[in-house]
């Protein structure tokens, strides 16, 4: 029998003992073996065998199924080699332990209050909530209550520019409330209990790859739907999601490259020759970068009355993918001919016929 993998984990009870266990994945004549032995909290042994079998794959998910649930149930590992927390991108674990205290103390009501700020904010300013403040940020600030720009700044995401925007308007919110501890924030790792936290990054964790799996299946739904030509109502009850996060995910694979044309011009259809001309200048005129100047021109006075002010901002980012295509084009076009590359040539020679 051959070890191929073996890690030891604890877990912490209240009283601050602790029981540890191991978790060994071996390989004997082409069948693997994932094994759980510890100890119980009155002591005896116990063993768990989560997978046997010949397929490593199915090898794979057992143990991370397994290890999912012994971590919920609150053992870590001594050295950390399987659910690493860089996933959790390049936040530093000190930065989690911050998010975890916050999302557990935090003020429900006051969140609340910071939640509607944060929309009325990013309505006028035209962009997504999380542009403004994403909700960590804001269970931050309720667990901590800063009092000044400064503390603002020390509250992981608000870097100098958003705490000199939006702090005047965050800290007279916050303003008067009673907090616990005070700033820097080197105390709350002292506070924060380690088995509690492990679990909390555990299903960080899985929420993740459950978002991710999410997303994966979203994005075959939308590249099914641009070959079928199916408008965003149409994707919206495929895929359950917001059409202002379609028309991200649309950005997003025009850029790497996919043909998205088919679903912006289903989207487009019935739109007037001359509303779509005037797009094309006022982008040409303000560049494409933000869309408000380009739709304060757009549509002017009471051509704004009763119309829908999302539906417009979706219609122009369509545009604007379209547009972008048809600048490429053209520069491509008037590349000059000994600046082009023979392949580059080549293709465009067999485009003309």
């Amino acid at each position: 029998m051959q070890l191929i993998f073996l890690s030891t984990l604890e877990c912490r009870s209240g009283e601050g003992a602790s029981v540890t266990a191991q978790v060994s994945i071996t390989e004997h004549q082409g069948a693997f073996r994932v094994l759980w032995a510890g100890e119980s909290k009155d002591g005896k042994g116990e063993q768990e065998a989560w997978f046997e079998g010949p397929a490593w794959k199915d090898m794979l998910q057992a143990y991370r199924d397994g290890l999912w649930q012994k971590r919920l149930a609150g053992y870590y590992p001594l050295v950390d080699t399987s659910l690493q927390t860089s996933g959790e991108g390049n936040r530093s674990r000190e930065q989690l332990m911050l998010q975890f205290y916050a999302e557990t103390r935090h003020d429900p009501e006051l969140f609340q209050e910071l939640r509607k700020w944060r929309r009325q904010q990013a309505q006028k300013e035209s962009k997504s909530a999380y542009f403004v403040a994403t909700n960590r940020m804001l269970h931050m600030v309720c667990a901590f209550l800063p009092a000044t720009v400064e503390e603002l700044r020390q509250i992981p995401g608000f870097g100098k520019r958003k705490a000199e925007a939006y702090g005047n308007e965050v800290l007279a919110i916050t303003a008067g409330k009673e907090r616990f501890g005070d700033f820097p924030l080197n105390w709350v790792y002292g506070e924060v209990e380690q088995g509690q936290f492990e679990a909390w990054l555990v299903r960080q964790l899985k929420f993740k790859e459950e978002l991710e799996e999410q997303r994966e299946r979203n994005r075959r739904l939308v590249l099914e739907g641009a070959e079928a030509g199916l408008t965003l109502k149409e994707l919206a009850e495929a895929t359950g999601q917001p059409r202002r996060e379609l028309v991200q995910l649309l950005e997003e694979l025009d850029q790497q490259g996919y043909n998205m044309e088919p679903i912006i011009a289903a989207e487009l259809t019935g739109m007037e020759t001359d509303k779509l001309a005037a797009a094309g200048e006022l982008f040409s005129k303000h560049g494409s970068r933000f869309l408000k100047p380009v739709l304060q021109e757009w549509y002017t006075g009471e051509e704004l009355v009763g119309q829908d002010l999302n539906n417009l901002y979706e219609k122009l980012r369509l545009l604007r993918m379209r547009l972008s295509h048809a600048m490429s084009a053209v520069a491509t076009e008037q590349l000059p001919r000994e600046d082009m590359t023979e392949e580059t040539e080549a293709v465009l020679e067999e485009e003309a016929g």
